[in-house]
């Protein structure tokens, strides 16, 4: 199979990117910097969009990972851009691939809901709130040629200014707070990158909720870092 993972740079993209490429199969890595799995284009989608038109036509890749995607406060402060990359890049990619063999595996999350109601499932309503939650919401694939993923994940970044919780928690030196009752029910970017191993070889379609088992609090969640990762236990 061959893989062309958008936005490998991030904090899922790189996961993804490595993980696919010591599984052995073929993956073309689209950054705006050099990375060095794979083979990389440079690029930036959101300036350059006739040039990842022109990757994606002539690659004959069999799934297009995307995981480009403006966050937060960073799409409250540029609005055009959040618009662009979260909300119209996915549908432009997939009406590019409509009539190839690839398909479009694309990376939401469950900032579409508010989570005011809890237990939402996939075709519950989405009422997140903020212009970031909105324009991921309006980026989402319900077709039956391409996937969609919600999901909340962790892991670390490549980039050391990362906003992730990991990144966040190791760079702390003094004591912080954890919630206890603030539920979290995301997966690690390696599970996630196993995910979309498995969903591209079953073909999976429409949109899905990736989550874990049992969910978490923060409280414990970040007890766990504590532990493992700085070794107090």
């Amino acid at each position: 199979m061959k893989y062309l993972i958008l936005g490998a740079a991030g904090m899922a993209g790189h996961t993804i990117s490595l993980y696919l490429h010591e599984q052995g199969y073929e993956v073309t890595t689209f950054t705006r910097s050099y990375f060095p799995i794979g083979k990389n284009i440079i690029g930036d989608a959101y300036y350059n969009l006739d040039l990842l038109s022109k990757v994606i036509l002539e690659g004959d890749f069999t799934v297009v990972v995307n995981c480009i995607g403006l966050l937060n406060q960073y799409a409250e402060d540029n609005k055009q851009k959040a618009v662009f990359l979260n909300s119209y890049l996915p549908h432009y990619i997939s009406d590019l691939t409509k009539e190839m063999r690839t398909r479009v595996i694309h990376m939401s999350t469950d900032c579409v809901f508010s989570g005011k109601k809890g237990n939402y499932i996939e075709d519950s309503f989405k009422d997140g709130e903020t212009f970031y939650d909105r324009s991921k919401a309006l980026g989402e694939l319900d077709n039956a040629k391409d996937l969609t993923l919600r999901n909340s994940i962790i892991g670390q970044d490549m980039n050391v200014e990362g906003i992730g919780l990991f990144n966040w928690f190791m760079k702390q030196s003094n004591e912080v707070n954890g919630y206890s009752r603030a539920m979290w029910s995301g997966v690690t970017t390696l599970t996630l990158a196993k995910a979309i191993e498995k969903a591209a070889l079953v073909n999976l379609v429409g949109i899905y909720h990736l989550v874990n088992n049992e969910s978490i609090s923060k409280f414990n969640l970040l007890s766990l870092f504590n532990a493992y990762f700085k070794g107090n236990k």
